[in-house]
């Protein structure tokens, strides 16, 4: 089940040099990362629906369950939010969810400018109750 999660991160994130981060809240823990699609093969932007372009990111968000035993469980999630630069322009980014065995996470595409700094809002609600929380992060990403 773990494996399958990792696999599926480990192929939309191949890249060494990108770092994948994650923020606890109480019972889950939410792992999420912005990355540029040329990253990506061909093969794998389209077993996935991802464009692939210069100027085309995503996001990858999973949610996992931490178990009372140490162990954890992917679990559905509600997903929300978008992206701003820094003059303050910003756009709305629509998430699917995909399922690979046990593994489940959630895709996002949007369009940058080479070298932007973009600060993302992105609104998860595990399992779709209780409370809803917020993750706020910055990155820079390049036209490859």
């Amino acid at each position: 089940m773990m494996r399958a999660l990792l696999l599926a991160i480990v192929f939309l994130t191949m890249p060494l040099l990108l770092k994948a981060e994650s923020g606890d809240f109480g019972d889950y823990t939410v792992h999420y990362i912005a990355v540029n699609s040329t990253f990506l093969t061909p093969e794998i932007a389209a077993q996935y629906d991802i464009e692939r372009n210069r100027r085309t990111a995503f996001l990858n968000i999973a949610i996992l369950h931490n178990n009372a035993d140490g162990s954890t469980t992917p679990v559905t999630a509600s997903i929300s939010g978008g992206k701003r630069n820094l003059l303050q322009q910003g756009s709305n980014i629509d998430f699917r969810e995909i399922r690979e065995g046990t593994a489940i996470y959630y895709i996002g595409e949007f369009d940058f400018s080479n070298a932007e700094i973009l600060h993302f809002d992105v609104k998860v609600q595990p399992e779709g109750k209780g409370p809803t929380h917020t993750l706020t992060w910055n990155t820079q990403l390049y036209a490859q």
